[in-house]
């Protein structure tokens, strides 16, 4: 089983997203009422911005073009410590969403305009409730993406890509507070679970760096 895992690295990911998009919409409906709501001062200084939407929603490309990157251009070493520590948070997040039911209270009542920012916004907030938010998933995933760019060995000639990765993060986390989908709480939380998982990553893989199966 760890050969045949280690040998097809893109039907692995496949079936693990399969299964975590089943199981995200899964919770969605099972938790529709917050048992805590999440709130911080600093929300209600952070004014609501529809144009945020463009950041927002650069979360499922920047996924996708680094998942391909990596597997086709990266060390393998450097994809699977990503590929873990996206699927080693993901989804216990989602179990934690179900032990603490927690939600916010931030949308505004409408969204004003017609135009495909306020159209866009309207789409997301039908099909996205206002639970589920701390620890952000989309700030855990962004963070995560973020710091294998920057420690991968494809990057070490070519800073541009850390530096473009970096600002998209910048971007992804500050859209999720614009866009009141999240309170700010949600977003530190969200920082400091990518932080320690891949701080563990880091650990694990690092007693096995001369294990070659790795590189299989």
């Amino acid at each position: 089983m760890k050969k045949w895992i280690l040998q097809h690295p893109i039907r692995v990911n496949i079936i693990y997203w399969l299964i975590y998009i089943i199981s995200f919409f899964a919770v969605e409906r099972i938790v529709t009422v917050p048992r805590y709501v999440i709130h911080s001062p600093l929300d209600d200084m952070i004014p609501f911005t529809k144009y945020a939407i463009v950041f927002y929603v650069l979360w499922f490309p920047y996924i996708a073009f680094s998942l391909i990157y990596f597997v086709l251009k990266s060390e393998k070493v450097d994809f699977w410590k990503l590929s873990v520590s996206l699927m080693i948070s993901m989804m216990p997040t989602l179990l934690f969403y179900l032990l603490m039911p927690n939600g916010i209270h931030l949308r505004p009542e409408t969204v004003e305009g017609n135009d495909i920012f306020a159209w866009a916004v309207r789409m997301i907030w039908k099909s996205d409730n206002t639970c589920n938010v701390c620890p952000s998933l989309h700030v855990i995933v962004t963070v995560l993406i973020d710091m294998a760019w920057s420690t991968a060995a494809i990057t070490k000639d070519k800073p541009v890509w850390r530096w473009t990765s970096h600002v998209v993060d910048v971007l992804i986390c500050a859209s999720t507070v614009l866009l009141k989908q999240h309170s700010i709480i949600d977003v530190f939380c969200g920082i400091a679970v990518a932080v320690i998982v891949r701080a563990g990553i880091e650990c694990i893989f690092d007693k096995n760096t001369e294990n070659s199966t790795l590189n299989v």
